[in-house]
């Protein structure tokens, strides 16, 4: 990899992401993890060439040092020390927005193809019809089906907006909210309300809403319970995104000019607005007219934001006004919204036949001036709706218990217009629509999802409380799970015990305080993952582990491949370390197999178990040509390590996909972190590379499914090595997650 070619691979990973995370059903969270897997790879392997730390063995640059290789330096003829150290830290930056390019790029290819040649006009929007004068409505109570319900009856009823056999949008807010955070989108309970006056009047309910760059509708719609309520309540539940995409004449006077719409909207009879009440850092507040903005199909919303987002709301509004609106209030959003913010139960409904009235209506009640809302300002001074009704608090039944009304923390106006200004102007510069997409609905999206960056110390606590959480579940508190824990815990102790005297009798015990740390972090990981293991798991991981790697360090040293120095041959310290590391490697894998799971990465590639192990062999074999020890090796060293890769293959089969790309990744990780140290701190080196050898890093995954193949023959299953593994069997089998 190099600073020239890193950049084409990565936007080629990122729609791999694309295409083949829709190929394999990979959720949105399963994308990240696999982006930021694959980044973190080429930002670490990069970062050890241009160290020199490896010499590049590729074809056509082989021969030639690392950082010359990342500069390409006989072509341009840069060298490393002319290059100062923030430029490269600057470069290595920019990784994750190649690969975010891939996968917008990919994103933006495919929703482009739904676009079809017709262009509609105001004249065939079908919802457009002559409205009376503005009404509104305000309901607060504890029950928002009875407050919706009320609220329609008081502008005349459901029967005023619907008619027999009329097609109904209801345009809710799915793909603009955070789904553990309830308020930051609507409520599936106000919207049933809706569902069943629609119904009621003979109307025909379609719940909708549009893709976001990164937060797709069909995920989202699926956390945040929607999709399993449309399947219970029998309503039609459309991302807009994905319906038959035709263009749209806004008009010559305007900002948007012709752009894509779905047909849906266009041709829908009847268009209910049912926002969620909440605050917004760029416009204020995001109500019914805000609500209409997500109608749109196109996931690229930044070049809306070009085009000054104030117009572009006020211009879907006029051209798809809604018939009816009905702001869902019952929990609302404060703070700096949309999205890192905080739920407000504030049991309140507003209805109105003005979309312009029911936001100012809404503004009013969370403290907002309607004139200081920029677009409700807008189309109140050019004639959509009125914005003049002034809301009167002792109308209401009862007052906020917090106080909250007309008192909502938002952000300054000051503040917002600030923003709005800095994203126009970034928006003006070539490639910055891109990176506002990704930062806004990625980077926001999911940092409002993960607590240890919305609020740093709860988060940090939660954080550690699951990581307790994954190393105790399943564990048991009786006797024998606390006799089990003991006896598991002074195994340990006597392995660690046997490393650090043998570390002190190779004389490694001051050459690298760096690496004197790590392996006391390691003695400690591998306590706590042994306390998760069954003792005869354990025992048999412990014994194979030492068995193999005894056999191939002695067969490394004697073909001179590896030189310890402090011994000429596997010692105590390097036959009890390498079973220390594997205890931890098989720790850590459980816990990642775990998540995997949930991830549900490898569903569909079930059949294809052994796919980790003989992956990495084939990497393992291509650098060990490479980089020169094939043609060193005897025929001892090539059949130890094709015989280990065979096992390790054959026997993989027995264990779960997920169990074995999380056993390859964490050796290669860990295993490799580990021999980077002990190469640093002088504790050994390789007869043929100055740096750490490539296919090194790699045989840790061919040591440790050896492993898994020799206490398999024994008959101890190493991937369920947990004392809750079994279990966790049980639950899956009875359906319980």
């Amino acid at each position: 990899m190099s600073f020239l070619i890193d950049p084409p691979l990565l936007i080629l990973s990122g729609l791999f992401i694309y295409f083949g995370g829709r190929r394999l059903g990979w959720n949105r969270h399963a994308k990240i993890v696999v982006g930021v897997a694959i980044v973190l790879i080429f930002v670490i392997f990069s970062s050890l060439l241009y160290a020199d730390v490896f010499r590049s063995v590729f074809p056509f640059f082989s021969e030639t040092r690392g950082s010359d290789f990342m500069f390409h330096s006989d072509t341009t003829g840069i060298t490393k020390d002319m290059v100062p150290i923030a430029f490269v830290v600057f470069l290595f930056i920019l990784y994750p927005i190649w690969l975010f390019a891939g996968y917008a790029a990919a994103l933006l290819i495919t929703k482009r193809r739904l676009v079809s040649s017709e262009v509609y006009s105001f004249s065939n929007v079908r919802s457009r019809v002559v409205r009376g004068p503005p009404e509104y409505a305000v309901k607060r109570g504890t029950d928002p089906r009875s407050s919706v319900r009320e609220a329609v009856a008081d502008l005349g009823g459901i029967e005023r907006f619907v008619k027999g056999g009329d097609r109904v949008l209801i345009k809710v807010n799915i793909c603009g909210g955070v789904p553990e955070v309830k308020g930051t989108f609507t409520s599936p309970e106000v919207v049933e309300e809706i569902v069943d006056l629609v119904r009621e009047a003979g109307g025909v309910p379609m719940i909708a809403d549009a893709d976001m760059i990164w937060n797709k509708f069909w995920s989202v719609a699926a956390a945040s319970g929607w999709v399993g309520w449309a399947e219970e309540k029998g309503v039609k539940l459309v991302n807009l995104s994905e319906t038959e995409i035709v263009g749209f004449d806004f008009g010559e006077d305007g900002v948007i000019g012709t752009d894509r719409v779905s047909k849906e909207v266009v041709e829908a009879d009847v268009i209910i607005s049912v926002p969620t009440m909440k605050t917004h850092l760029l416009t204020g507040v995001t109500l019914a007219m805000k609500n209409m903005y997500g109608t749109f199909p196109e996931v690229d919303k930044a070049r809306y934001h070009k085009m000054k987002i104030e117009e572009v709301i006020y211009e879907v509004n006029r051209a798809f006004t809604p018939n009816l609106v009905i702001i869902d209030g019952s929990i609302g959003n404060e703070a700096i919204g949309p999205l890192s913010s905080r739920p407000i139960d504030f049991q309140t409904i507003i209805a109105s036949n003005d979309v312009v009235c029911a936001d100012s209506i809404a503004s009013q009640m969370m403290g907002c001036d309607p004139s200081e809302v920029a677009h409700l300002s807008l189309a109140a001074e050019r004639g959509l709706g009125d914005a003049s009704k002034r809301f009167d608090f002792d109308t209401l039944p009862y007052r906020h218990a917090s106080g909250k009304d007309g008192n909502w923390d938002r952000p300054e106006a000051k503040v917002k217009d600030f923003y709005n200004w800095g994203i126009e102007l970034l928006l003006k510069f070539p490639g910055w629509p891109t990176l506002f997409n990704v930062g806004a609905d990625f980077f926001l999206y999911d940092m409002a999802r993960l607590p240890v960056f919305r609020y740093l110390t709860p988060g940090l606590l939660k954080l550690l409380n699951d990581s307790v959480y994954l190393v105790l579940r399943g564990q048991g508190d009786t006797e024998a799970d606390r006799s089990r824990r003991r006896t598991n815990f002074f195994l340990l102790l006597l392995l660690a015990e046997a490393v650090l005297i043998g570390f002190y009798m190779d004389g490694y015990l001051t050459k690298s305080f760096l690496f004197d740390l790590n392996l006391l972090f390691a003695i400690a990981v591998s306590i706590l993952a042994a306390v998760r293991m069954k003792t005869k798991n354990l025992l048999a991981l412990i014994i194979s582990s030492a068995a193999l790697m005894f056999v191939v360090e002695r067969i490394l040293t004697s073909a001179e491949i590896v030189d310890y120095s402090g011994s000429s041959g596997p010692t105590l310290f390097v036959v009890s370390g390498w079973a220390l590391v594997m205890v931890a490697i098989f720790g850590i894998s459980d816990l990642f197999r775990l998540w995997f799971e949930r991830l549900h990465l490898f569903d569909r590639l079930d059949r294809w178990r052994p796919l980790p192990f003989a992956a990495v062999a084939a990497v393992f074999a291509v650098f060990f040509y490479l980089e020169g020890y094939f043609q060193l090796a005897g025929i001892d060293v090539l059949g130890l390590y094709a015989a280990m890769a065979l096992l390790g293959i054959i026997f993989s089969s027995r264990s779960s996909i997920e169990w074995n790309a999380a056993l390859v990744a964490v050796s290669v990780a860990l295993g490799g972190y580990m021999e980077l140290l002990g190469h640093a701190g002088g504790l050994w080196s390789y007869s043929l590379t100055e740096g750490l050898p490539i296919f090194m890093t790699i045989a840790t995954a061919i040591n440790a499914g050896a492993v898994l193949a020799v206490a398999s023959i024994a008959g101890v299953d190493l991937s369920r090595s947990t004392a809750g593994a079994e279990a966790e069997d049980r639950r899956r089998r009875r359906g319980h997650p």
